[in-house]
C-alpha cells in the first residue's frame, strides 16, 4: 500500500490543517505563491496530498511526444474561420448557417480567431472580414444592442481583436474603433452584470482589457472580483448555478489570461493562489484523452477542451517562469491533449461538431436550447486563437496526471468522484443533476481508445436514468441507483485503501432514503486494463439487476453488440469494450428494448438479473488492433 495513501475516509480539511498542507506542498516541489497572512485567510486545499504524490511520479515518468506545436491551434482556427467567412454579411455580422440569423458572440469570436490567422501569417487575406466582424461588435457593444443580450461575451474577444489590428488599419478606422470602445457603459453592455454567474466574470475579463488600453478606468473589475472571489471552492474550482462541471473552467480560463495579461490589483495574490490550486486540480480531473469531465449543462461540447487549452498553456508558460519544469510540462502535455480531443471531431466542412456526435448540425441532437452551430463553432475557434496566443513551443512536453494515474478524489460540491490508474480513468457523479446526468459510474476513459466506446456519459434521469450500476425492486418497479438525483441520496462517502499507478482502490457508500435499501456500497478496483466493481445493497431485497448503457449509434456509426450469457461486447471502429458479470451465480445478460437518447447519441441498456443483494462485474476497453 503506498504509504501517502493510507485507508482513510476523505477529511474536509480547515484552516488548523493549512501549515501541515503548505510544508507537504514545499516538500515534493509545490511553490506556495501567497504570502502565509493571505494564505491563512483560505481553507487549506484538499487535495495536496494527491498533488503531491502525482508530482513525484511526474518527475518519474515519460511520454512519446504528441507532436503538437502552436501552430495546430491554428489549423482548426483556420478550418472554422474560412467555413463561416461564408456566411458573413456585408455589415460584419456571422449569421448562423441553420437559424438563419446572428447569434450570440459569434461575430467577436470571428473577429478574434480571423485576426490570429492574420497576425500568424497564415492567412492575410483575412483583414477585412476581420475587421468588418470588429467594426459590428464594437458597434453592437456601443449601443449596448449586441446580438441575443450576450454583450457580457464580447468585449474579451473584441478587445484581443483590436489589440492585433489597430496597427494593421487606416487611422480613420482605428479612430473609430477606440471613439466605440471608450462609449461602452458596461451597465447598459452587459446583461446581469449583478448576477454572480459565469456571465459577469467574462464581462469582467474584458473591461479588465479595456482599462489596460485606457478606455475606462479599474471600478468594474475591482467590484466585481471581490464578489466574484468567494463563488471558489477550496479546490479553486467556480460555483456557478447547479455546479455544472463546465461553467467552473470557463470563468477560471477568464481570469487565468488577466492574470497573464498582467492584473497587478488587490485581489492578485488570492486569485493567484486560487488558480493554482485550480490548475492542479483541473489536471487530476482532465481524462486521458484530453476531455473535460462530464456533468451538468453544456457538457460535451467541442469549447470545454478548448478552453483547457487556454488555461494550460497559460500555466505552463506561468510555471516555466518560476523554474518548475515538472509543472509546466504536465500543462503544456494536457494542452495537447484538448486539442487532440478537438481533432477527432472536424467535419469534412472544416469547421467542428459542436457536440460529441455525428448528426447533422440541422438536428440540433445532444445541444442545450442555446447551442448552435455558429457561436459554439466560433467559441471555440477564439479560444483557440488564444491558446495559439499565449501558447510558447519552447516548453516540452512532459507526462499528464491524465496519463500516469495512480490516484482517487472527491469534490463534494459537485458530487464527482474521479479516479485514474496510469490512464484507466473514471467519472462518477454522485448526486446527478436529472435535467442532464444519471447517478453513478457515467464515464471510463482509457487512453488511446475512442471515448464514445463508452461509457462516456450516462443519459439524464428526465429522459431514463441510465448509468454503470444497480437496480433494486422497490414493490413492482425497478429503481436504480441512476434514477436517484440531487437530493435523493442522502451522502455519498469516499474512503480509499489504495491509489498507485498500477492499482487503486476505494469504495463509495450511497446513503439513501428509500424504502428497501439504505445504502448502496461499491468497491472499485482499477488496473491499468480493467475495472472492477464489486456492488452490496444493504436492505430488504432478494434480488438485483445489474445495468450497463452501451452506444448503440453516434449519428453515422453503430455500434456492433453482443451479448453472450454474462458478457456483452460493443465495439465502434477499432475500439472495443467489453462488460462481464462475474458472480455471483449465473447470470444472463440481455438487452433491453427501445433507445434512450443521451448527448452522444442514442445509448441501449444491457441488463441482468442477479440472485441476493451483491454482484461482481468489470470493465475493460482496448483497440482491436
Amino acid at each position: 500500500m503506498n504509504t501517502l495513501t493510507p485507508q482513510l475516509e476523505m477529511p474536509v480539511m480547515g484552516k488548523n490543517n493549512i501549515s501541515r498542507t503548505w510544508n507537504l506542498f514545499l516538500a515534493v516541489g509545490f511553490v506556495a505563491l501567497v504570502s502565509p497572512a493571505n494564505a491563512d485567510s483560505l481553507d487549506a486545499y484538499p487535495l495536496a496530498a494527491v498533488v503531491g504524490q502525482v508530482r513525484e511520479k511526474l518527475a518519474a515518468t515519460s511520454v512519446k511526444p504528441t507532436g503538437l506545436s502552436r501552430e495546430d491551434y491554428l489549423a482548426v482556427v483556420g478550418g472554422i474561420v474560412n467555413f463561416f467567412k461564408r456566411f458573413q454579411e456585408s455589415d460584419g455580422r456571422i449569421i448562423d448557417p441553420f437559424a438563419r440569423k446572428e447569434v450570440q458572440y459569434s461575430t467577436p469570436c470571428y473577429a478574434w480567431a480571423a485576426t490570429a490567422l492574420i497576425v500568424s501569417g497564415k492567412q492575410t487575406n483575412l483583414l477585412d472580414s476581420a475587421a468588418s466582424a470588429l467594426d459590428s461588435a464594437l458597434q453592437q457593444l456601443a449601443e449596448a444592442k449586441a446580438a441575443d443580450q450576450h454583450g457580457n461575451f464580447f468585449t474579451f474577444p473584441a478587445m484581443l481583436a483590436y489589440e492585433h489590428l489597430r496597427d494593421r488599419v487606416p487611422k480613420e478606422r482605428r479612430n473609430r474603433w477606440e471613439e466605440l470602445l471608450r462609449a461602452i457603459d458596461p451597465y447598459r453592455a452587459y446583461k446581469g452584470y449583478l448576477n454572480l454567474h459565469n456571465w459577469n466574470v467574462v464581462a469582467l475579463a474584458g473591461e479588465f482589457l479595456r482599462q489596460q488600453n485606457n478606455f475606462t478606468d479599474p471600478a468594474f473589475v475591482n467590484r466585481y472580483l471581490k464578489l466574484q472571489l468567494p463563488k471558489f471552492t477550496s479546490e479553486g474550482l467556480y460555483r456557478d448555478p447547479n455546479v455544472p462541471m463546465v461553467y467552473d473552467h470557463f470563468p477560471r480560463h477568464f481570469l487565468a489570461a488577466i492574470l497573464h495579461r498582467g492584473y497587478e490589483g488587490e485581489y492578485r495574490e488570492e486569485l493567484t493562489e486560487l488558480l493554482e490550486r485550480a490548475a492542479w486540480t483541473s489536471l487530476l480531473m482532465q481524462s486521458p484523452i484530453g476531455e473535460l469531465p462530464a456533468g451538468g449543462r453544456s457538457a460535451q461540447h467541442q469549447w470545454n477542451e478548448a478552453q483547457q487549452s487556454v488555461t494550460y498553456e497559460i500555466w505552463a508558460t506561468r510555471k516555466q517562469r518560476e523554474g518548475d519544469t515538472v509543472a509546466a510540462q504536465a500543462h503544456k502535455r494536457a494542452a495537447h491533449l484538448a486539442l487532440q480531443s478537438i481533432r477527432r471531431w472536424i467535419r469534412p466542412s472544416g469547421e467542428l461538431w459542436i457536440v460529441k456526435n455525428r448528426f447533422d448540425p440541422a438536428a440540433r441532437h445532444g445541444y442545450e436550447r442555446y447551442s448552435f452551430h455558429s457561436q459554439y463553432n466560433l467559441l471555440a475557434a477564439s479560444m483557440l486563437a488564444s491558446a495559439w496566443l499565449f501558447s510558447d513551443d519552447a516548453i516540452a512536453e512532459g507526462p499528464s496526471p491524465a496519463e500516469v494515474g495512480g490516484f482517487v478524489m472527491q469534490l463534494p460540491e459537485f458530487h464527482k468522484v474521479i479516479a485514474n490508474a496510469s490512464g484507466l480513468y473514471l467519472e462518477l457523479d454522485t448526486a446527478a443533476d436529472p435535467e442532464y446526468n444519471s447517478t453513478g459510474l457515467i464515464r471510463v476513459h482509457r487512453t488511446g481508445v475512442e471515448a464514445l466506446v463508452g461509457p462516456t456519459d450516462g443519459s439524464a434521469i428526465k429522459d431514463g436514468p441510465l448509468a454503470v450500476g444497480i437496480a433494486w425492486r422497490e414493490g413492482e418497479q425497478w429503481q436504480s441507483l441512476a434514477g436517484l438525483g440531487q437530493g435523493e441520496v442522502r451522502e455519498a462517502r469516499l474512503t480509499v485503501q489504495d491509489a498507485t499507478p498500477q492499482s487503486v482502490r476505494f469504495s463509495v457508500r450511497y446513503e439513501l432514503n428509500r424504502p428497501t435499501v439504505k445504502a448502496v456500497v461499491e468497491h472499485y478496483e482499477l488496473t491499468p486494463t480493467q475495472v472492477r466493481v464489486t456492488t452490496e445493497v444493504e436492505g430488504e431485497v432478494e434480488q438485483i439487476q445489474v445495468r450497463f448503457p452501451a452506444l448503440a449509434f453516434d449519428g453515422q456509426r453503430a455500434s456492433r453488440i453482443l451479448v453472450d450469457g454474462a458478457r456483452a461486447i460493443v465495439q465502434l471502429g477499432h475500439s472495443r469494450q467489453v462488460f462481464a458479470v462475474e458472480s455471483p451465480g449465473a447470470v444472463k445478460l440481455r438487452r433491453a428494448s427501445g433507445w434512450i437518447p443521451c448527448r452522444n447519441g442514442y445509448l441501449e441498456a444491457i441488463e441482468g438479473k442477479v440472485t441476493g443483494k451483491r454482484v461482481i462485474y468489470t470493465l475493460k476497453a482496448y483497440n482491436t488492433i
